[in-house]
């Protein structure tokens, strides 16, 4: 089968990622519904027939008293929960395992999209948005970790990038299946964010359905002392027999491994200070801290307000335009992808964030001459385009693949839990700071995310190291073997796997 069941494997895996995209590619435009926004109360229809925001201390009687928080809460409850997620996984994976940990995932994310595609209100909407966070945020920890481990090292970063494809993807299909419901179905009526919202249940679905028969991680079954199994799985994954050579010496490297760290005793969160995975915990919490302040949310979960407040009609900042960001989106991880193993991790790393930092001052050049000039809002969303590119070949997918991949198998469920739950805190802090941004749209704070964008370039430069074309196992040769302390006080230097 060659590398085809390597492929295979990752992307039944990844659509754990198409989920969290479909989420994101949604609910920016049910936001900007009007007959979303008119149920729940944060947008009233005028006596001209004109839909206006509910702002002001005076509000009309078809708006809430939570009008101007409504769309804030509407994308941090869902954050909360994918932080909530992010933490259960950490200990879900190493019990039930990667695989059903994934299955869980999504089992609780279709099950939040059918609170909120039925909800009546927001004591149901907003608890169906907790459950659906919740499944994305143990798939956001789970589904790399399991790429990641299941792929061969020579193409495993460009595997593990399959879960940030998958994101764009999903993102992609959302605003296409969204565009055809806001230009078929009457904007006036309940049916059509119900019927944007309802369709997430589809992918959540097919992932049940295919990932149940996805193949176990090697690690995690050698780990619970089933190595037949393992073996067999291993062989199955490298296209090889179970007595062929480099099976063998991968599989021995595997078990050696886990049963040294096997003897120290169970992990403790407190390991995740240990000279030797201090570090890694370090990288793995400012990557996706800095990830998040890239400002890539700002551009994904309110994009059709951001290009209306531009100056872009709202039907064509809706449909066109979104989908046009959407598919620059999704195209621009192919080079990310391909570049992974070529030119390595940190290069990626500290070009892109030079890329997003310069994009982020033209679009506020842009907007601010905007004012004065006619026409050149076309430029600042150019600048846009080109932000997103710079994202989606860098940031996007190499964090998620760091993280991954530069953990010992002994803390390498709570490392990345960490590191994970650190980009959806952050996630949750900017979207619902997001709309006070975009309601004072002169961009000139904007540029906080500029300048993140030019100090995380120089971070990479001083703190992150290359790990491409190093094995799982061999991470410990570029951070330092973990020093861990036994029940009996002995200390103990083991191997990483």
């Amino acid at each position: 089968m060659g590398a085809y069941y390597q492929y295979l494997v990752a992307f039944a895996a990844g659509v754990g990622g198409l989920l969290f995209g479909y989420e994101i590619g949604v609910i920016g435009q049910v936001i900007s519904m009007n007959s979303f926004s008119t149920f729940f109360g944060y947008r009233y229809l005028a006596a001209n027939g004109d839909y206006k925001d509910c702002t002001g201390d005076d509000y009309p009687a078809a708006c809430s008293s939570l009008a101007e928080d409504t769309t804030g809460w509407v994308t941090f409850t869902f954050l909360i929960g994918c932080v909530g997620g992010a933490l259960v996984s950490s200990m879900m994976a190493d019990g039930i395992g990667r695989k059903f940990s994934i299955l869980v995932g999504g089992l609780l994310f279709t099950i939040g999209g059918a609170l909120q595609s039925s909800a009546n209100g927001l004591g149901v909407f907003y608890p169906g948005r907790v459950v659906g966070g919740i499944g994305v945020g143990i798939m956001s920890m789970s589904v790399p970790l399991y790429i990641s481990e299941t792929s061969p090292t020579a193409i495993r970063g460009r595997l593990t990038t399959v879960y940030q494809l998958m994101i764009t993807i999903g993102i992609f299909i959302a605003a296409a299946i969204n565009s055809i419901i806001i230009s078929t179905v009457d904007n006036t009526s309940a049916t059509e964010w119900r019927l944007a919202l309802g369709m997430q249940m589809v992918p959540g679905v097919i992932l049940l359905f295919i990932m149940f028969f996805m193949p176990y991680s090697p690690r995690w079954l050698i780990n619970r002392d089933r190595d037949a199994e393992a073996l067999t799985i291993l062989a199955r994954l490298r296209n090889a027999s179970e007595s062929d050579a480099a099976v063998a010496a991968e599989f021995k490297d595997i078990r050696d491994s886990v049963h040294a760290e096997r003897e120290i005793g169970e992990a403790s969160w407190t390991e995740l200070m240990a000279p030797g995975i201090g570090k890694r915990v370090f990288l793995g919490f400012f990557l996706q801290f800095f990830q998040q302040w890239t400002g890539i949310n700002v551009i994904l979960y309110y994009q059709s307000d951001l290009f209306t407040r531009m100056g872009i009609d709202k039907k064509a900042a809706d449909i066109p335009f979104t989908l046009a960001n959407d598919f620059i989106n999704f195209i621009a991880t192919f080079p990310g992808m391909y570049l992974i193993e070529r030119v390595g991790r940190r290069q990626l790393l500290i070009v892109g964030g030079i890329i997003m930092g310069v994009a982020h001052c033209l679009i506020c050049l842009f907007v601010g001459l905007s004012q004065q000039t006619a026409g050149l809002a076309w430029l600042a969303i150019i600048s846009v385009f080109i932000f997103v590119i710079g994202f989606a070949s860098s940031w996007g997918p190499i964090v998620w693949t760091y993280q991954s991949e530069i953990f010992p198998m002994r803390v390498r469920s709570k490392g990345t839990g960490v590191a994970t739950m650190s980009n959806w805190i952050w996630n949750a802090v900017i979207a619902k700071i997001t709309p006070k941004i975009i309601a004072r749209i002169n961009f000139y704070n904007y540029l906080v995310f500029a300048a993140a964008c030019f100090i995380m370039s120089a971070f990479t430069y001083v703190f992150v190291p290359e790990t491409m074309g190093k094995s799982l196992e061999e991470m410990d040769e570029i951070f330092g073997a973990p020093v861990h302390t036994k029940k009996d006080g002995e200390k103990a230097i083991v191997a990483s796997a």
